[in-house]
């Protein structure tokens, strides 16, 4: 990909001497304001600003519109205030405004207090007295120490068992008549509190796809409920998992702290010796903001401790943001909301409170673009506080790019979809999707107009998922969490439609690669997928639930008008039955299985070892399947078929499928990779799949890649392949005791 910028920024950062026009200005720790601010290291009564403000001002002060620079030079500076980007800021095509980091020099911008003066308390438990720092009396809601997030005090600490971000306890029992709100406890820990004002609870109330952090109410320890501050949008269900936070009894473990708002003193236990190590609090909600500004590129920073997201980007045009570490944020890495062509490049994101990139761009009802762009960014580790739907890439509205993105290790999605013809191509996702199910690492669902849209030459694996098996207690009243738990690849939910899936791999994502949940006109074709059972699902949905959501949808988009009528004529043929989930296809696919026993890696089929294909039901009139290669280690292969609204529902053999009609040309073979071992999914030029017309994947293209705008290199290979196998977590809750009986008169 090129930019206009590339010039400019390399010129720039080579040889600043030959941009002669253009202002130029410099930031060094050991800077002063009063200076010119126009060199890069102090000499005698001149030299660099102290502050980025301060060269913001003097950029402004020469109209930036022919463009110009900041270097920034070595250091951590703590912003007293967000830095602004707006109008008066701003470049002009071929003019950019450059802000960057001096010469590769390592800049770090806080939007935060370093907190200092902490003194014994009790055991390991220090103290300090926010005062001095202009902060008692402000609610705190983070703590980092030495650039890591330290943890809320709480209970059941973090490691205290195994289930996946552990520790847990488990709903006793629902209150009956305020199931959003209220539940019964098993624990006694609240009668241990001096006090709950403040506390807090991480809570999974009822399905694994949704998680939320509300206020405790009010505790009641004779009955054991505790009532939440608002209701819930689900009910709170027996055997669900969540923890109190906020809670200054519960500071008992390394890492662990505690505010107290009305006195302004902040207890922490540090992991490690606090002679000479940073302990910070956010004072900002962003480092970072733009707001209607253009032709600015902000280039090679250190972003950290936010209260909300690091960079926000607002109805800008024309930028470029990359080079960037955007770590510990309370929100988002970097949020792009509105505008036109906003870029971010390169970065690595992690360690966020909720997700990595967000990009909003293009106007769906008229179909404009937005043409945003995510390229080259690593982005893992987020989701920290706010876990699901908070995922590595938020993309909507219309024409954004998602593109070479390594995205990992999250515990719900890994790229979250809504709008039309956006191009998610060439990126690797793994590890996601590892404390929820019932989602996936490619998201997007509940809409019939959101079209066009290209998934295409993307790496999907190790995707496994984790969650509260049939959302019941088995037989004997305990409640089983396992993993892998309906987690897919690729999952168009709730009648996603007209998307095109096109020549991305799968590998382990045991229980589904593509997961069509009632949608229509959707193209699966020239994929590979290796232990995927099935590699496809299909299913019809709508029947009463979220029905009027679903027309309501549709209709908002004027869909039998232009632009929708000529751009997505398939709405104008959905007929009176548009829950029949029609015109989909599976073409020139791969499917390779390569265990004998695949029993026990479903949640919904157990024991559906071999079923490659689970059509449940599928429209067998309008549904194709072709020129497929599938292979079988212990060759039996099956299909669950369900014909939409007909008789007939059974499991199929691969003869009897054949015999019906469907995978003409197709073959049971081995497609013959290069090295299952070492996971090299190329084909060797002997495979029957390329006589076949399969096109080999560019499996060398996905992923990061090296360039002047890549934050970090190389970026360490990640071996992990654990979780295939079935595991199950048993856990007891104990209802609460009946209440006694009166006493006898």
């Amino acid at each position: 990909m090129k930019w206009s910028i590339v010039w400019t920024v390399l010129i720039c950062a080579a040889a600043p001497a030959l941009w002669a026009a253009p202002p130029i200005f410099y930031v060094a720790a050991n800077g002063n304001d009063a200076w010119t601010g126009t060199l890069p290291e102090p000499n005698g009564s001149d030299g660099p600003f102290a502050t980025l403000h301060q060269a913001q001002q003097a950029l402004r002060a020469r109209g930036p519109a022919e463009g110009g620079a900041v270097y920034v030079r070595e250091g951590t500076y703590y912003l007293p205030k967000p830095l602004r980007f707006e109008a008066a800021d701003s470049g002009a095509p071929d003019k950019e405004v450059l802000w960057q980091s001096y010469r590769g020099e390592k800049v770090r911008l806080l939007p935060a207090r370093r907190i200092e003066g902490f003194t014994p308390f009790k055991d390991a438990i220090l103290q300090c007295n926010l005062e001095p720092f202009g902060l008692a009396g402000k609610p705190c809601q983070q703590l980092f120490f030495k650039s890591a997030r330290q943890i809320l005090a709480r209970w059941p600490n973090k490691g205290a068992d195994a289930l996946p971000g552990g520790g847990w306890a488990f709903i006793a029992a629902p209150v009956e008549n305020d199931r959003s709100a209220s539940f019964h406890y098993a624990d006694d820990r609240p009668a241990q509190w001096k006090s709950a004002e403040g506390a807090q609870i991480s809570i999974w109330p009822n399905y694994n796809w949704w998680q939320t952090i509300e206020k405790l109410g009010r505790i009641d320890t004779a009955s054991k409920i505790i009532t939440l501050e608002h209701p819930l949008s689900y009910t709170i269900e027996p055997g669900r998992r969540y923890f109190y936070q906020n809670v200054f009894e519960e500071l008992d473990a390394p890492g662990e702290w505690f505010c107290d708002t009305k006195s302004g003193i902040l207890y922490f236990w540090p992991p490690e010796p606090i002679e000479g190590a940073e302990v910070v609090i956010p004072i900002e909600e962003n480092a970072v903001v733009f707001d209607h500004a253009k032709h600015i590129t902000f280039l090679g920073f250190s972003i950290e401790a936010t209260g909300e997201d690091g960079i926000s980007v607002k109805e800008s045009e024309e930028c470029l943001l990359a080079k960037n570490l955007i770590r510990n944020t309370g929100g988002w890495g970097l949020v792009i909301d509105g505008g036109t062509h906003v870029r971010a490049v390169g970065n690595d994101i992690c360690n966020t409170g909720r997700g990595g990139i967000s990009l909003s761009g293009g106007d769906r009802k008229t179909l404009t673009p937005g043409r945003h762009e995510a390229v080259n960014n690593h982005i893992h580790h987020f989701a920290e506080i706010y876990q699901t739907y908070h995922c590595g890439v938020n993309v909507s509205g219309v024409a954004n790019i998602v593109a070479h993105n390594l995205i990992h290790d999250a515990p719900h999605i890994g790229i979250l979809l809504g709008g039309n013809d956006h191009i998610i191509e060439y990126n690797e996702i793994h590890h996601v999707c590892m404390e929820a199910s019932d989602n996936g690492a490619f998201y997007m669902g509940r809409d019939w107009t959101q079209r066009g849209n290209i998934i295409r030459y993307n790496a999907f694996h190790d995707i496994y998922g984790f969650g509260l098996a049939g959302l019941a207690p088995d037989a004997s009243g305990v409640y089983n969490y396992q993993a892998p738990d309906g987690a897919w690849g690729i999952y168009l939910d709730d009648c996603s439609s007209g998307t095109t899936i096109l020549g991305n791999l799968f590998y382990r994502v045991p229980l589904c690669g593509v997961m069509i949940g009632g949608g229509r006109d959707n193209a699966v074709t020239n994929n590979v997928f290796v232990d995927s059972i099935p590699a496809l699902h299909i299913d019809a949905r709508w029947d009463a639930y979220c029905w009027d959501v679903m027309q309501e949808r549709l209709n908002a988009m004027n869909y039998k008008e232009p632009p929708y009528s000529v751009r997505y004529p398939e709405l104008l043929a959905m007929g009176d039955d548009p829950r029949r989930p029609a015109n989909n296809s599976f073409v020139r696919n791969i499917v390779y299985y390569t265990r004998d026993d695949y029993r026990g890696l479903s949640s919904t089929k157990p024991g559906a070892e071999a079923v490659v294909y689970d059509l449940n039901p599928f429209d067998p009139g309008s549904t194709k399947f072709e020129a497929n290669v599938i292979f079988h280690k212990a060759q039996f292969v099956r299909i669950a078929y369900n014909p939409y609204k007909a008789e007939g529902a059974s499991t199929l053999t691969w003869e009897d499928w054949v015999a019906k009609g469907f995978d003409a040309l197709s073959q049971i073979e081995d497609p013959r990779f290069f090295n299952l071992n070492e996971d090299d999914y190329q084909l060797r030029i002997d495979s029957v799949a390329i006589k076949m017309g399969f096109k080999r994947l560019p499996l060398s293209q996905i992923g990061l890649y090296q360039d002047e705008f890549r934050c970090s290199w190389p970026v360490p290979k990640d071996t992990r392949k654990e979780g295939s196998n079935h595991q199950v977590w048993p856990i007891q809750v104990t209802p609460p005791a009946a209440p006694a009986a009166p006493a006898a008169n």
